[in-house]
């Protein structure tokens, strides 16, 4: 061992291979292929807003129902949050053997409890607002030009919402 002619030892390579790993697994592999769970980010993303805009709408059916505030622009509204809801659910993934995700019923639950309470138009304009501010942020999550195309537009139609609302 005292023939130290410039080389490196078996002793440095194996800790540098390690450090090497270490690194390597603590950066994270960020290609496109790689993800730890069955839906990727994109998809996660898109199941959420899904789950928002399913929220709106229930919210948006309890206020028609009971008769409360401007009807006719409810409706309106209501009719873009389903198609927004229809546009998010056509960039679903589809998975080979299983069955593609049926829309909800009318008549069936809400995805999260909202009450059947009447939401007045000032608390709609509220949700509206706060939808318009989740969409910015899940835009910084996405990949997908595409999707993130369509969540900007519905994030600003929200915000065209807010804005009838305010007037109204």
């Amino acid at each position: 061992m005292g023939n130290d002619d410039g080389a490196i030892s078996r002793r440095t390579v194996v800790v540098g291979a390690l450090a090497g790993m270490a690194a390597a697994a603590l950066s994270g592999c960020r290609g496109p292929r790689w993800y730890p769970s069955e839906i990727s980010p994109d998809e996660y993303v898109l199941r959420s807003a899904i789950t928002e805009k399913e929220r709106m709408i229930a919210r948006y059916e309890a206020s028609i129902a009971a008769g409360e505030g401007p009807i006719g622009l409810l409706e309106r509204l209501l009719g873009h949050h389903r198609d927004h809801v229809a546009a998010l659910r056509e960039r679903l993934p589809e998975r080979p053997g299983r069955e593609p995700e049926a829309s909800p019923s009318p008549s069936g639950p809400s995805p999260a409890p909202v009450g059947d309470d009447p939401v007045p138009a000032a608390d709609l304009q509220v949700a509206e607002q706060s939808a318009a501010a989740s969409r910015a942020r899940q835009l910084a999550r996405l990949s997908d030009s595409g999707l993130a195309q369509l969540i900007a537009s519905i994030g600003a139609c929200e915000t065209g919402h807010a804005r009838l609302l305010a007037e109204a």
